[in-house]
Order: C-alpha cells, then sequence, then structure tokens
C-alpha cells in the first residue's frame, strides 16, 4: 500500500505510517524543506523525500491510498492541488485534509494581510464540506480543531522569543511573519476569525 504525505512539518507522522504502509512519500514545494526534511529522516530509504509543485505532481494515477495533507491544500492554487490529490488518489482511496478554515466573514484587514502574506486563501468553516463534495469526495469525518490554534500559537510565541539572533537572521522573513501572525492571533483578537478543521475524505472516482 502507498501513502503520500503533502508538506513539511510531518516527519512523525511518516515515522507513523511506516506501521501499516509499504511506501512513503513525503513531498515538500520548496528546496529548504525538502533538505530539512530529509536531515530530520535522517535519510530514511523507506521514506521518499521529493521536491515537487504539489498542483502538478509526477505520480502516476490513483496510485495512493492514503493522502496525508495538513495545511497544505488552504492555499490560492486550492482547486488545482486538489484535482491533482484526486488524480493520484486511488478509488475509494483515503484523503485526510487539515484546513486553515475563515470562522467569519468579512474577515478585518489583519487576517486578510496574515493569509496574503502567507499565500493562504482558506473557505469558510461552513463551506468546506460542500468543497469537496463537488468535487466527488465523500466526508466521512468533520472535526473543528480551531481551539488547537492558541497552544500553537503560544509555543510559536515562545520558539521565537527564545531564538538566538544568527537564528532569526538566517531566515528573517520566517521568524517575522510567524512573529506577527501569533501576535494576530493572541493579542488583536485573530481568534475570531482564523480557524482548523480537520476531514476525512474518500474519493468516489
Amino acid at each position: 500500500m502507498n501513502a503520500l504525505i503533502v508538506g513539511p512539518g510531518c516527519e512523525t507522522v511518516a515515522n507513523q505510517l511506516r506501521k501499516s504502509f509499504s511506501n512513503i512519500n513525503l513531498i515538500a514545494d520548496d528546496y529548504d524543506s525538502v533538505m530539512q526534511i530529509r536531515m530530520k529522516m535522517k535519510n530514511d530509504e523507506k521514506v521518499n523525500v521529493k521536491l515537487m509543485d504539489f498542483a502538478h505532481t509526477d505520480f502516476e494515477n490513483e496510485y495512493f491510498d492514503l493522502i496525508y495533507a495538513q495545511g497544505s491544500i488552504s492555499v490560492t492554487e486550492r482547486k488545482d492541488i486538489t484535482k491533482e490529490l484526486k488524480r493520484i488518489l486511488t478509488s475509494r482511496g483515503l484523503l485526510s485534509a487539515g484546513e486553515i478554515v475563515s470562522l467569519k466573514e468579512p474577515v478585518p484587514a489583519f487576517v486578510a494581510d496574515i493569509w496574503e502574506r502567507s499565500g493562504l486563501e482558506p473557505i469558510s468553516s461552513s463551506g468546506i464540506r460542500k468543497f469537496y463534495e463537488d468535487r466527488g469526495f465523500e466526508v466521512l469525518s468533520e472535526k473543528d480543531l480551531s481551539d488547537t490554534l492558541k497552544d500553537f500559537y503560544e509555543k510559536t510565541k515562545r520558539t521565537v522569543s527564545k531564538m538566538s539572533k544568527n537564528e532569526k537572521d538566517a531566515d528573517k522573513k520566517y521568524y517575522s511573519r510567524m512573529k506577527h501572525e501569533s501576535h494576530a492571533y493572541l493579542t488583536l483578537g485573530g481568534d475570531k476569525y482564523i480557524g482548523f478543521k480537520s476531514l476525512i475524505l474518500r474519493n468516489l472516482h
């Protein structure tokens, strides 16, 4: 059985999937992420780490039995990525999608700014199910995990504050963005607008 992980930050998931899948691929869409993943996986031969455009992969049709994508679909290329994941997912195969969603609309300017900086284009929380159903997926599970974002941003804030100047200088853009996002979510009221949903979906075609 074949499994695909879409996006960085899922090395622990890859280790868990090894128990059930004989072939695991993990793709990222930028070179730095690929290098970091390979270092964390210690060049594990059972996990194939590749640089790949999420909307245009090199995989064969109906190749994967499971695709795990957390936060990597909630972007401006959403429709193209979803179409591509459906192409490479087996009929009746499963897609585990974690989605940044909009809890209230319209969102204030500071939230729109966060999403624009991050290349995100979230769907409303109430509309996420229909998005997937319209594309031939059956929603097996839909859970609102918005309450986990507070813990995520609090940890992010602490991590950034402990970083050395050299570490921050190595990737100023990233650390500036994370600092800004954490402040907006925890202090400016971003929690009223920024949510997160987990969906388990079955490919019907």
